[in-house]
């Protein structure tokens, strides 16, 4: 931790533009934000958010990112490049995760995946973060060979399996550029129902109904959008005809509720209905069987047949079943719908519990149902010697009861205008670092994701509850955001505008001893060390030579002999270019 803090505090001296926090809010220009975006390290104790080397890239182009071969979204809003630099002594490994935030009343989409070419992503999870939801999303940092390392291992192989083996590394190399993208909803909602922009600030009811005809109905956009045809008309009266038009698509779908309640209410009386007959006439051939049965028993087994017989028989546990269904699906006709799943879930407990009632009358132990000649057999062995001692526990065995089992003075640099193609950042990083001479440290490093975990709250007065959600959660979460963004884009013809993209770029500076053995026993200073891989990464990242990126001209002049390779003027640089091609 102390490592840490010196070299946040070192390269905020040292270079310009320095490393900024990997901390931003997501908002519109001029708007309060509605939720915030981090990437957080921690060692087991620990917590604080990574520093990055930023800029703005890609202004004039757009992200391309493909939800299905029919949709393509185009998103039109900034990219910003990340280069990340972590860095490991011996076998420890520090833990990441991103953090992502949603205020109350507010949602945004959350997009993850990889960069596929200078303007494609490719997404491999999503989803939707709404109404103070926090979501935290463990980071694998997986280091890849360097490149000094992957030629020694490859010098001794056929030439056509060389030229295989480096084309897998540049593909590996491609895929270690790990992408985020945030959308924003509400604006995207405006600018999809034709209506002013900032219109639906303020229109919370509107905005959550829209989100849930979308994501749980698949409703099309034209049911719901302005439907006018002069411009000239008032924000309010757009608004209404939208909140009008959505009111008519919800009465639509509460008919259509209340349609399926009456059958699955129908279905349920019949069923309870065809149970009710079947216990009726069971319990009358029962009876009669028992009369028979007790008149040609023995006056000594009439009594204990008596016993045993009430006690089998579970007259009164299926008339509390039968009074306990009735009170429950005793529902007024004309009674209002307030929670359409919630009842659906009643409904599927009674026929849950006539299901129970007939499988108790369906059992073949049952005295109600057992065949004479069974009663017969049962009754000679009562009149055994020990038939004192038995009946009872003859009676308790043959019990089969069902259960239910369940379950600093120099400006940043400007964002270019020339295209900058993410996938080639780490093959101009691995060849920099080759040039350099420090080979054997840095190791390009790719991202992935682990089981994610939420905190949401169900209402406004409950306590947050963590969930871990599995591998099928985050499919349903996945095909949800999708669902959202086919509809907000019209399926890819609708250009997004507000949507941030982070593409982030991590490399590995490792040391092989923790930190007291590389200084006292190998007699190391790790900052130098680092001092030349964050230099290295800086370069790559903002596009300018790594002289150009020390602030302090007495640091330049003292890196200069301790890396001369790196820090060597322009003019060297093309002068040794120049060398190189004529040796070739």
């Amino acid at each position: 931790n102390d490592l840490d803090k010196f070299v946040k505090y070192h390269n905020a001296k040292l270079l310009c533009p320095m490393p900024q926090p990997f901390s931003y809010s997501i908002c519109q220009p001029k708007h309060y934000p509605v939720g915030l975006l981090s990437i957080e390290s921690h060692d087991g104790e620990n917590e604080c958010g990574i520093h990055s080397h930023s800029r703005e890239v890609n202004s004039t182009s757009s992200l391309k990112i493909p939800l299905s071969a029919a949709t393509v979204l185009e998103l039109t809003g900034r990219q910003l490049l990340h280069g990340y630099m972590n860095h490991r002594f011996g076998t420890s490994h520090k833990g990441h995760q991103l953090v992502t935030r949603a205020r109350q009343f507010s949602s945004f989409i959350l997009v993850i995946g990889n960069m596929t070419d200078a303007s494609t992503l490719d997404p491999k999870d999503a989803i939707i973060v709404q109404n103070k939801d926090e979501l935290l999303i463990p980071l694998l940092l997986d280091e890849l060979p360097t490149a000094k390392e992957f030629k020694d291992a490859i010098n001794s192989i056929s030439p056509e399996q060389q030229r295989f083996a480096r084309a897998y590394r540049k593909m590996q190399l491609a895929s270690s550029v790990f992408g985020i993208c945030v959308i924003q909803i509400k604006p995207q909602l405006e600018a999809l129902l034709c209506l002013p922009k900032d219109s639906l600030d303020k229109e919370m009811k509107l905005t959550q109904d829209l989100m849930e005809l979308f994501v749980e109905y698949q409703v099309p956009s034209d049911l719901m959008s302005y439907n006018g045809v002069s411009e000239n008309v008032a924000v309010d009266d757009k608004i209404s005809n939208v909140r009008s038009n959505v009111k008519s698509v919800l009465d639509v779908v509460n008919v259509e509720k209340e349609k399926q309640l009456k059958m699955e209410h129908a279905k349920t009386d019949m069923a309870m209905e065809d149970v009710f007959q079947r216990a009726a006439a069971a319990s009358t051939m029962g009876m009669r069987m028992s009369q028979v049965m007790y008149c040609k028993a023995p006056a000594a087994q009439q009594a204990m047949l008596e016993r045993s017989s009430y006690d089998r028989i579970p007259t009164a546990n299926l008339a509390k079943k039968s009074r306990k269904f009735r009170k429950k699906s005793a529902i007024a006709p004309d009674s209002n719908i307030e929670n359409f799943d919630d009842l659906m879930n009643e409904i599927q407990e009674e026929t849950e519990m006539a299901d129970e009632i007939s499988s108790a009358l369906d059992q073949p132990v049952d005295p109600l149902l057992i065949d004479a000649d069974d009663l017969l057999d049962e009754l000679h062995q009562l009149e055994a010697p020990n038939a004192l001692a038995q009946p009872a526990d003859a009676s308790s065995g043959g019990e089969n009861k069902s259960k239910i089992t369940c379950t600093k003075s120099r400006p940043t640099p400007p964002a270019s205008d020339q295209v900058v193609d993410f996938t080639r950042i780490p093959q101009i990083l691995d060849a920099a670092v080759e040039k350099s001479g420090e080979t054997n440290a840095l190791r390009s490093t790719t991202i992935k994701t682990d089981c994610w975990r939420r905190n949401r709250q169900d209402n406004l007065v409950a306590n947050s509850k963590e969930q871990l959600l599995s591998p099928e959660d985050v499919k349903k979460e996945r095909n949800k955001a999708f669902d959202l963004l086919d509809a907000l884009s019209r399926s890819g013809s609708l250009p997004i505008a507000y949507s941030d993209l982070h593409v982030v770029m991590a490399v590995t500076h490792c040391f092989d001893k923790d930190v007291m053995s590389t200084v006292v026993c190998d007699n190391i200073n790790p900052i130098e060390k680092l001092e030349c891989s964050t230099l290295l990464l800086a370069s790559a990242v903002h596009g300018v030579p790594a002289r150009e990126l020390i602030a302090d001209i007495n640091e330049l002049q003292r890196l200069e002999g301790a890396l001369p390779l790196l820090l060597q003027s322009q003019e060297n640089n093309e002068v040794a270019n120049e060398n190189e091609a004529q040796e070739e």
